[in-house]
């Protein structure tokens, strides 16, 4: 066809997110201030998070603290639940001490690589604490698909 130009093909790049759940095994070290002593604490853990569409994070950690300058004696075991963004989450739950022989409360913040709250007992005492932990950022799964497709072309009427 005499005045046609040739229709290039068109390329679609599609990337898509799904909710997520992630569940991670974690270490970090904590100063510890308060009431209930102060110190250095090791901590291990597991933390899981359920991250829907528009980063909103439901989920839970489990601790266990190691009292560092106590020759790592088991100090502590926290449960708490995580409500926030895939960024920062507040945590809130309840806690016991093995060194103090009492449950407590935990209210706190818990962030990519960093915690800190407090563990208030119910006798009124209270420990504050800074941690950096090895948790990162969750995240949402995405899938990137990209397809090609070449448009139909429809005949070119030239007047001659």
């Amino acid at each position: 066809m005499a005045g046609s130009t040739p229709i290039p093909p068109v390329t679609t790049t599609t990337t898509t997110f799904a909710e997520t759940s992630e569940t991670t095994l974690f270490a970090g070290f904590a100063l510890t201030i308060g009431s209930g002593g102060d110190g250095v604490e090791g901590i291990l853990g597991v933390a899981h998070g359920d991250i829907d569409l528009d980063g909103d994070v439901t989920g839970a950690k489990a601790t266990l603290h190691f009292d560092v300058l106590g020759g790592f004696a088991l100090n502590k075991a926290k449960l708490t639940g995580l409500f926030g963004n895939n960024s920062i989450q507040t945590e809130v739950g309840g806690g016991y001490s093995f060194k103090n022989r009492s449950p407590f409360a935990v209210l706190g913040t818990n962030g990519e690589y960093f915690a800190a709250g407090s563990d208030i007992y119910f006798d009124g005492s209270f420990e504050g604490y800074l941690a950096l932990h090895t948790i990162g950022q969750l995240s949402l799964d995405s899938a990137t698909t990209t397809t090609t497709s070449t448009p139909i072309a429809s005949p070119i009427l030239s007047v001659e």
